[in-house]
């Protein structure tokens, strides 16, 4: 491979769910992150998204580690679980809150669905004893980035998605915040993904700054 091809430095990372078995587009992802961690002679992690006990299927996670070592992608360090990095997400929320770029939001799906569930200011005399806690979106907030496939991609997060959450009501933590607070703690330099995730990325790069 030609030196000027590597790069050391590179962190990536392959980060599944534990919904169930490792499906074909999965692998494909797993594989492509894997490659090109490997082309650049950098590190390639694996990370479990065990943030939704509900929608968990158990020993998922386990199969899904065992598939990935059969297959020969072995990560370059201990497999995180989100289920275990709560003090790390809670930190983070408290600071976007102390900021006052988070809020407590007592709006229901329902009262939302009139706006196409897309959250600009809440509901008058809307409470709930249990409120979610949302990113404060400023207005005309446009990001763009370069995505290697799919090219310019920009997003006006105001309009399209609105202030998101970060933690549920139901009290589990929501995926846009633990998956910044994890690629920033593990230092994660590239991303290869499946294009499911490409109108995500804008709502990560914004929490990221405001990090």
């Amino acid at each position: 491979m030609p030196s000027a091809h590597r790069d050391p430095s590179y962190r990536g990372r392959f980060a599944p769910s534990p919904t169930g078995a490792l499906h074909f587009g999965s692998l494909v992802a797993a594989f492509g992150s894997w490659l090109a961690a490997r082309h650049a002679g950098g590190t390639w992690l694996v990370r479990v998204e065990d943030l939704d006990p509900p929608r968990e299927v158990a020993g998922a996670a386990e199969a899904q580690l065992r598939a990935l070592s059969g297959f020969g992608f072995e990560s370059d360090g201990p497999a995180w679980r989100q289920s275990g990095r709560d003090d790390a997400y809670r930190s983070a929320l408290d600071r976007l809150l102390a900021d006052g770029l988070a809020f407590e939001c007592h709006c229901s799906r329902s009262e939302l669905a009139g706006e196409g569930g897309i959250h600009r200011q809440c509901i008058a005399g809307a409470h709930r004893s249990d409120p979610a806690i949302r990113l404060r979106v400023p207005d005309g907030c446009d990001i763009a980035f370069e995505d290697a496939v799919h090219g310019r991609i920009v997003q006006r997060v105001d309009r399209e998605v609105g202030d998101f959450v970060l933690r549920r009501a139901d009290g589990l933590w929501a995926y846009q915040l633990a998956v910044v607070v994890d690629d920033a703690a593990q230092g994660i330099t590239d991303i290869v993904r499946g294009a499911d995730l490409l109108d995500s990325t804008p709502r990560q790069i914004l929490l990221q700054r405001a990090l």
